[in-house]
């Protein structure tokens, strides 16, 4: 993320059915190709060598401006039809948020008091820091104010209720040859400076160049910043393209976009399989989390592969796998892996949408050079998203997330939550919806309750 000083933003483009959200941008279409130039027939060696070595006839000279005239138009088109079409969109995503709470996710274990078996550890936060979201970014309603750590905590409401720009993303993308797109995405997010410094910010999470090989155009090559495999939900992480507000409790593991070259392809009758496969830099965790490395900082990879199948059924479905395996990020050694893997599927069944995602990953941590370690036992979600009318539609969701994420000895967060998270959608029109939720955050195993529901709205303006 990038410093800003002012940005003008604007906002509208088409909003997408719950089931398109899956769908890539749109293809670019190429300008027509201008009907051929007759050109006059090219003069003798004579001819050409009268006009070179003798002073030309008034009637030779305008012969002569005739045919400059001819070729300059015909290079104009040449150049014409060799220009990239440039496509470009976006979104307005404005909010209002209303938190519980001081707006953080957790509380401190004072004293090591109900877990003194951590008490290796300086401080011990029971909760999850990132589950009140208020956005389709995953930003909480506020960070909290832990020891020892110096945080940029970028809505910062302490518990007070607020409007917000959540983000306004750009896009553009050109086709510069038929079997080729060039596409990025921008989110400039502005927040609150201190110290006589801004706080807007500008996140460019798509740079990416697909090529696409084959004739049938069932195989994509990716290279540049560019989407996950690793489950489903990173195929609606923009709100223009998320059903309702917030992402799950997963989404942390899965959404990020990283580094390096990813292999698509598609087989069989309606595109009944899909493999795809990537080496990146490192994980896809979100920027904002404490496991994401943009440059690499050792030498390993990270691979990760997904295996998709739909299934011959009177109605949509689609049963997927994927997983991820390469050197911790943030450090510089490859003697410390990261993994994640787990199922996921999809399904329209009349005007209903289901998706769910299951995830399991472990990281062992470096605390030499200040890198957390994590233990997700697990985690998951089941979404289903109505649309009752063609313009009014509700969602209901259902997740949990028991993770275990600790830096030795300084700190460590032990989370056992679970949320129940049920929203409302209108489609005011095809470059507006209005979309609420209400999160509820729950506890369990023996961890203290937490007061950090959130309820939140964006009104999404797509251009």
């Amino acid at each position: 993320m990038r410093r800003l000083g002012r940005c003008t933003l604007l906002g509208a483009c088409a909003l997408a059915w719950p089931s398109l959200a899956r769908a890539q941008l749109p293809p670019v279409v190429t300008a027509p190709a201008p009907a051929p130039i007759e050109t006059p027939p090219e003069m003798t060696a004579d001819e050409a060598a009268v006009v070179l070595d003798e002073e030309p006839a008034p009637a030779d000279q305008a012969t002569i401006d005739a045919l400059v005239a001819q070729q300059v138009k015909q290079n104009e088109q040449l150049v014409a039809n060799g220009q990239k079409v440039l496509n470009w969109g976006g979104y307005v995503d404005f909010g209002f948020f209303a938190p519980q709470g001081d707006g953080s996710g957790y509380v401190q274990d004072y004293g090591h008091t109900r877990y003194p078996n951590l008490s290796n550890y300086n401080w011990v936060f029971l909760g999850d820091i990132l589950s009140p979201a208020v956005n389709a970014r995953g930003e909480v309603a506020d960070l909290g104010t832990a020891p020892g750590v110096d945080r940029y905590d970028s809505v910062n409401s302490r518990g007070a209720p607020g409007f917000i720009v959540n983000e306004v993303n750009l896009r553009l993308s050109a086709r510069p040859a038929p079997n080729a797109i060039i596409t990025t995405s921008v989110d400039f997010t502005p927040r609150t400076g201190s110290n006589f410094s801004l706080g807007d910010v500008f996140d460019l999470d798509l740079a990416q160049l697909e090529w696409l090989p084959t004739e049938s155009q069932r195989t994509s090559i990716f290279v540049g910043k560019m989407e996950s495999v690793l489950g489903i939900e990173y195929r609606d992480r923009k709100s223009d393209h998320r059903f309702g507000v917030t992402p799950s409790l997963i989404a942390r593991y899965t959404t990020g976009t990283a580094l390096g070259v990813k292999v698509r392809s598609k087989f069989g009758v309606d595109d009944w399989l899909v493999i795809a496969a990537a080496v990146t830099n490192g994980s896809n965790t979100t920027e904002q989390f404490h496991f994401y490395d943009e440059v690499d900082s050792n030498a390993g990879k990270t691979g990760s592969a997904r295996l998709e199948v739909h299934l011959p059924l009177p109605f949509f479905m689609q049963l997927g796998l994927s997983g991820s395996y390469g050197p911790q990020d943030r450090t510089t050694t490859n003697t410390h892996p990261m993994w994640f893997f787990g199922p996921d599927l999809m399904a329209d069944v009349g005007p209903v949408a289901l998706k769910g995602q299951w995830l399991r990953g472990r990281s062992a941590g470096d605390p030499t050079q200040d890198v957390y370690q994590l233990e997700l036992h697990g985690g998951g979600y089941l979404e289903a998203d109505v649309m009752a009318t063609g313009s009014f539609g509700l969602l209901g969701r259902i997740e949990y997330r028991d993770a275990f994420v600790a830096l030795d000895p300084s700190r460590a967060y032990l989370t056992k939550s679970w949320r129940a998270t049920g929203g409302v959608r209108w489609v005011a029109t095809r470059w507006a919806a209005l979309k609420a939720e209400y999160l509820y955050n729950g506890e369990y195993g023996g961890l203290p309750h937490v007061r950090n529901n959130v309820a939140t709205s964006s009104l999404v303006l797509s251009y």
